[in-house]
């Protein structure tokens, strides 16, 4: 199974059922890995019995049928953003016939996709602390340059998320550091994780104290979750005080957003334009009537003149 199909198979499950299956745990020592919740555990027990009982009911034997799934006509893998999947949306209502897939696992996700042929398009927002700018010197450093294009995008605006009365005061990054706050937090290879750690060693060196130390100060700093909606559900559901995410995401769930950055949201595509569909996304991108349609909808989000444009 590709990664690609995989991730987005395991976010389905997620998002049918409400409840995280696949917890991403941090690196160390031992490095870092994907496990099974209790209830991944629990939903994998279910359908091995169901199976079973099939396999019985069926001349005692169990009979597996071949399912291979068509390959959609246009495949996005990368950060997960609402304008994506609107974006994508829109293409289908024009082009009946086009199927399409979004996989949401992060900036880096996405660029590994691209390495591996997996993707038609990436979606990536990814801070570079050594020169200070986005998403250009990704492709230079994951060698994609050379069979890549960086294609401009829109800026999101970054918040932190928390419930409508802010019940337990959070003004800002260093409320995080509070005893009596948890934290949902992204994903490693995340462009919003990326961007939180770069705002949490700011603060460490205000602090004096290193990184990594702080990082342990930081309740739920290790609750890691796939898409900013999952963020946001973790805290709506209470089981945590504040999340990290994008301001339209928390004006849809219902929640109040606290604004810290804004940032690049880009695109990367291949150089050689086999895919039709990627030419008809990019062109959209760069649609005034769209791009004003977006932003009247949509909280946090602003088009700029480097929107559609190749930057690379």
């Amino acid at each position: 199974m590709s990664y690609a199909h995989l991730w987005n198979s395991i976010s389905h499950i997620e998002q049918s059922l409400g409840v995280e299956v696949v917890r991403a745990e941090r690196g160390g020592a031992r490095g870092g890995r994907a496990v099974l919740t209790k209830e991944g555990i629990c939903l994998l027990q279910q359908y091995s019995r169901l199976e079973s009982q099939v396999g019985h009911f069926v001349n005692g034997k169990l009979v597996r049928e071949a399912h291979v799934e068509e390959k959609p006509s246009l495949s996005f893998v990368g950060s997960h953003c609402i304008v994506v999947e609107r974006l994508l949306n829109f293409l289908h209502s024009k082009h009946t016939k086009m199927t399409y897939q979004i996989v949401n696992v992060g900036s880096l996700g996405g660029l590994t996709a691209m390495m591996l042929r997996e993707a038609d398009i990436a979606g990536i927002h990814i801070f570079d602390e050594e020169t200070h700018s986005y998403n250009y010197p990704l492709l230079t450093k994951y060698s994609l340059s050379s069979i890549c294009m960086l294609i401009g995008g829109y800026t999101r605006q970054q918040c932190l998320m928390v419930r409508r009365g802010n019940p337990k005061k959070i003004k800002g990054i260093d409320d995080l550091l509070r005893s009596n706050v948890k934290l949902a937090n992204r994903n490693l290879g995340s462009g919003t994780r990326i961007l939180l750690d770069h705002k949490l060693r700011e603060l460490a060196r205000s602090e004096g104290i290193d990184f990594a130390k702080l990082a342990e100060r930081i309740r739920g700093y290790g609750m890691e979750l796939m898409t900013h909606n999952q963020v946001a559900s973790a805290v709506l559901s209470k089981r945590a005080d504040v999340g990290v995410g994008l301001t339209p995401v928390a004006s849809e769930m219902g929640l109040l957003a606290i604004p810290f950055a804004v940032e690049n949201y880009d695109f990367v595509v291949e150089r050689r334009r086999r895919n039709p569909y990627v030419g008809e996304f990019v062109n959209l991108l760069s649609r005034r009537a769209f791009q004003r349609h977006i932003e009247s909808t949509t909280p946090g989000i602003a088009f700029t003149s480097r929107s559609g444009k190749i930057l690379s």
